[in-house]
């Protein structure tokens, strides 16, 4: 793996007439490999590689439309099937949000995403979260995944009519993690990888589930901010809805326990122990 990983870089390199500092940084799971030169980024893919390139191509050109936000230009990528696939963009300046500032800030680059028009994502595929079988076992987080299993097949039905009227851009991973703050500057966004055309509440349940279920942050905050930035760029917008948040919730809360009880255990136990609140919330009240 690791020579398919230095050819595609050589293979970037060559046709950007760049180089790139030789040694990685490895991305979540291993699912990619990231090398900076001084004002570009390279991301290799080495999971689902074809797709994921594509989606995270098509997402920056769609997000570069977004108002008052800064987001990677793309320099050129590479989808062949016969080696990594690979992507070029300018580097972003900036840091990270810290875990107690920048809330507000957060609610907002999400509604800016949100409020691309549609002829803007024609090149876009669709955005599904996709739930496999669950992994073996009845320690406490195989429990909590199978009552959110059984739950989901029960609400899905009712829920995806309203993900239908709710369908947009959808970063895919939306977090603090993936936003970069500069002085006197607009935000930036990056990694868009799993970017697509569906359900705007998928963000809205990432940003709420990592940022204040698993974080630090005031969760009304967040979507106070959000409805506020929405309503300036569209008055007519709806508030977000706390019913189908709580249902992108659960959704979250089981896709991500599929893959974190082999993968990341702790973050199995603490997703875990959030599933009997988001059950509760679920039937029948709103998220407090």
């Amino acid at each position: 793996m690791n020579d398919d990983i230095d050819r595609a870089r050589r293979s970037a390199e060559a046709a950007l007439d760049l180089g790139f500092a030789p040694n990685p940084t490895v991305g979540y799971g291993g699912r990619s490999a990231i090398f900076l030169a001084e004002h570009a980024a390279l991301k290799v893919y080495t999971h689902r590689g074809q797709e994921r390139c594509h989606r995270e191509a098509a997402g920056l050109r769609a997000a570069t439309h977004t108002p008052e936000l800064r987001v990677p230009e793309v320099l050129a990528h590479d989808e062949q099937a016969e080696q990594l696939p690979w992507l070029a963009a300018t580097r972003l300046n900036g840091t990270r949000p810290s875990p107690h500032e920048a809330t507000t800030t957060l609610g907002q680059v999400a509604a800016r995403l949100h409020s691309l028009p549609p002829e803007l994502l024609a090149e876009m595929p669709e955005h599904r979260r996709r739930l496999r079988e669950l992994p073996k076992g009845s320690n406490p987080a195989h429990q909590a995944a199978d009552r959110l299993d059984a739950t989901l097949s029960e609400t899905t039905p009712a829920a995806e009519k309203r993900c239908e009227r709710e369908c947009g851009f959808v970063h895919g991973d939306f977090s603090g993690r993936n936003i970069l703050l500069a002085d006197g500057e607009h935000p930036g966004v990056i990694d868009f990888e799993g970017s697509g055309i569906g359900c705007r509440y998928d963000d809205l349940g990432a940003l709420v589930l990592h940022e204040s279920l698993l974080g630090t942050r005031d969760r009304r905050v967040l979507l106070a901010a959000y409805d506020a930035e929405r309503r300036r760029l569209s008055p007519t917008t709806e508030t977000a809805s706390g019913d189908h948040l709580t249902y992108h919730l659960v959704l979250r809360a089981r896709w991500i326990l599929q893959w974190a009880i082999d993968l990341d255990p702790e973050l199995a136990e603490r997703v875990a122990a959030l599933t009997p609140w988001l059950l509760t919330t679920l039937d029948g009240q709103q998220l407090p």
